[in-house]
């Protein structure tokens, strides 16, 4: 017996090591802050809240009846299926990083201090955002200070601090700024060009001729005789806007041509022109005799750049430009006659008759969500929209959109004097705002 206890027992403690799991480590105020904003568990966030803190936003009830706790859930979750792809890291110097394909951006969170001091861990950091690999400059450089105390055994957000700083002696820092400033200037200003177009187009639809004045074309009562629809809206109308001069010259009615130039001539910004064919040149040295004269040649490749523009309320905003016009015949095969007809979306939008503004849609608003909608439409030789196909959007905007769109009449579009079906893209951008805009 006491040789077999002997054999027994080591095999009994060997069998217990053996069998013994390793406690857990306890998770780190780093991974209680990753875990609070990234978290996939139906309490991520109110878990690393403070009690007093959670009990007083569940109190706070917003639109729809959710709290203030909802709305910031909800929000995280819309973030984390926006299509960006989200990695947190729980050591080394980054935090967070996110790539979002569709914008060709990406944004690192760094970690520029980790103190941690008994109960308490204050974890500093700051934010980098490059787009197509070049860093995008802030009009201020942010760092962001979370304070994680521990209570019941459980790290808990205590308090946020942010400091900013804006190097306004840096000239590297003041020249990017400018550059940045520069840039944006141009893109707007090549939209409103577009934009100018996009209103002959519907003016030429609608009187036959092109309009000569700026004014001619504002879509506001008493505009002018050129008062129609898809036409300009604010100080566009005016031929001052946003820091550029727009003009129509060489206008008999047949023909147009309109130049956009910058209000201050040694701003370093580009100009921008175009005619009656809707193709947008640019000249670099800012002058618009230059761009008419021997412009080069540009293109609205952002889908941004396209489509309405939806406030909150889901009114029209803005008739936002469209792409240059570009037809294109596809014959029927084996007859040598015309099926459809490829045409541009600014040259759609002068074919509308009536439309429907989409609705916003009520989760999507309570959720922030934002962003664009494109879809391809096929038109009808009556001007019904015949088929219509999302290209691209959040899911939680297309049917919003798709149910609008679908209610949209255009004029026939003619080809050699007959009606054909059309191929074309409708952009819609539903855009949150406090203040819906008005007409």
């Amino acid at each position: 017996m006491r040789r077999l206890f002997a054999w027994s027992l080591p095999l009994l403690l060997c069998s217990l090591l053996l069998n013994a799991q390793p406690a857990p480590a306890p998770q780190t105020a780093r991974q209680a802050l990753i875990e609070m904003f990234f978290g996939s568990a139906p309490n991520h966030l109110e878990k690393h809240l403070p009690d007093v803190t959670r009990n007083t936003f569940k109190k706070m009830s917003g639109p729809n009846g959710m709290s203030a706790l909802d709305q910031f859930a909800m929000f995280a979750t819309m973030a984390k299926a926006g299509g960006a792809k989200f990695e947190t890291f729980d050591t080394g110097p980054t935090l967070l990083h996110v790539e979002d394909p569709r914008e060709g951006t990406k944004v690192d969170i760094s970690v520029e201090g980790d103190n941690l001091s008994g109960d308490e861990d204050q974890i500093e950091v700051s934010l980098n955002i490059t787009k197509e690999d070049k860093t995008q400059t802030l009009p201020f450089i942010p760092r962001f200070m979370f304070t994680m105390k521990t209570e019941s055994d459980v790290w808990r957000l205590s308090e946020i601090s942010v400091t900013v700083r804006v190097p306004l002696a840096d000239p590297d820092f003041l020249k990017s700024l400018e550059q940045q400033h520069n840039k944006e200037n141009e893109q707007q200003a090549q939209w409103s060009v577009q934009t100018i177009i996009n209103a002959q187009n519907a003016y030429h639809s609608a009187h036959g001729t092109y309009a000569c004045k700026l004014s001619d074309l504002s879509a506001r009562p008493g505009g002018g005789n050129g008062s129609v629809a898809g036409g300009l809206f604010g100080d566009l109308a005016t031929g001052k806007h946003n820091g550029y001069i727009f003009a129509i010259s060489g206008c008999d009615g047949t023909q147009y041509k309109v130049v956009g130039e910058p209000d201050t001539p040694d701003s370093g910004e580009k100009a921008f022109c175009s005619d009656e064919s809707g193709a947008i040149r640019s000249s670099s040295d800012g002058k618009a005799t230059t761009c008419l004269s021997s412009g080069e040649a540009v293109r609205v490749e952002d889908p941004k750049a396209t489509g309405l523009a939806v406030s909150a309320a889901g009114e029209e905003a803005v008739s936002a430009p469209q792409q240059s016009q570009v037809v294109s015949a596809q014959p029927q095969s084996g007859l040598g006659r015309v099926q459809r007809v490829r045409i541009s979306q600014g040259v759609a939008q002068g074919m509308i008759r009536s439309k429907v503004q989409p609705t916003y849609p009520p989760d999507a608003r309570a959720a922030r969500v934002q962003g664009i909608v494109m879809m391809k439409a096929v038109i009808s030789r009556t001007g019904d929209v015949e088929d219509l196909q999302v290209i691209s959007g959040h899911p939680m905007l297309t049917q919003a959109a798709l149910d609008a769109v679908r209610q949209w009449k255009y004029r026939p579009y003619l080809l050699n004097g007959n009606p054909v079906e059309v191929d074309t893209q409708v952009t819609v951008n539903f855009t949150l705002s406090l203040t819906p805009a008005t007409q």
